[in-house]
C-alpha cells in the first residue's frame, strides 16, 4: 500500500480487540465520564498534530459500531477500522497491513485511556533516532517470586521497569519482526518483545504512572479521576 500522506508519516495503531477475561468484559468499551474507554485514547492521536493518520484494531462484531461511533465523534484521521485476531500479536498484524509503508507507528493499548498529546509527539522523536522506543516507568515495589503461593526468591528491581503504550517502531523494522515472529510462532505480549528478538535494544522513555491499564472494576474508577 503507497501512503497518501507521503514518506516518513507518524500513524497510530490504536488495539481494541481483547476479550478482557481478567476484567469479565471488554473493558475497552466500558464508560468513563460518558464515554467509551477507547474512545478518551482515539481522541488524543485525532487531536495530536504529530500524527497523521490511525488504524483501530478491534473484534470482528464491533467493527461497525467503532466506525459510527468515530463517525459520530466527527474523526478526520482514521485509515480504517480492522478485525483483529485471537492474539494480540494476530490483531496487530491485522493493523499493519492496514498502514502504508512507509514512516512510524505508534502501537497502542486502548485499555489504556490516560495517555496525552506530549506523550506521542515524545515517542515519535525518540522513534526517529533509535528506531524503537516504549514508555514505562521504574519498579519500586520489592518484588518476589512465588511457587504454589509460597515465596521462593527475592528479585532485584535496580534494572526492572513495569512497561507501558504506547510504543514508538519504525514501520519496516516492526514489519520485519512480525514476520520473524510469524515465522517462528512466536506470540508476544507487547511489540518491544519481538524487536528484542532482532538483537536490538528499544529505548525506554520514563513514562507516568498515570498512565494506568484497565485491568479490575477498581482502575475505572482511578481513570475516571485523571481524566
Amino acid at each position: 500500500m503507497t501512503s497518501p500522506l507521503g514518506h516518513g508519516s507518524r500513524f497510530g495503531l490504536i488495539v481494541a480487540a481483547g476479550r478482557g477475561r481478567r476484567f469479565g468484559g471488554m473493558k475497552q468499551f466500558s464508560r468513563i465520564k460518558g464515554k467509551p474507554a477507547l474512545l478518551h485514547s482515539i481522541l488524543v492521536f485525532e487531536n495530536c498534530r504529530a500524527v497523521s493518520g490511525f488504524v483501530v484494531v478491534t473484534t470482528a462484531e464491533r467493527v461497525g459500531y467503532v466506525r459510527t461511533l468515530l463517525r459520530q465523534q466527527g474523526v478526520r484521521k482514521l485509515l480504517d477500522v480492522v478485525a483483529g485476531g485471537r492474539e494480540r500479536t494476530d490483531s496487530v498484524a491485522a493493523g499493519l497491513a492496514a498502514l502504508p509503508e512507509d514512516g512510524w507507528v505508534a502501537i497502542h493499548d486502548a485499555a489504556r485511556p490516560v495517555i496525552s498529546t506530549r506523550m506521542l509527539e515524545q515517542g515519535f522523536r525518540a522513534c526517529r533516532k533509535y528506531d524503537a522506543a516504549t514508555f514505562g516507568y521504574a519498579v519500586t515495589d520489592t518484588l518476589k517470586r512465588v511457587q504454589d503461593r509460597a515465596i521462593t526468591e527475592t528479585v532485584d528491581r535496580d534494572a526492572l521497569i513495569a512497561v507501558q503504550t504506547p510504543q514508538f517502531f519504525h514501520l519496516a523494522l516492526l514489519r520485519r519482526a512480525y514476520a520473524k515472529a510469524r515465522n517462528a510462532g512466536i506470540i508476544a505480549s507487547d511489540d518491544c518483545a519481538l524487536i528484542e528478538m532482532l538483537d536490538l535494544r528499544p529505548h525506554w522513555l520514563p513514562g507516568p504512572r498515570t498512565n494506568l491499564k484497565i485491568t479490575t472494576p477498581e482502575d475505572l474508577l482511578l481513570c475516571e479521576a485523571l481524566l
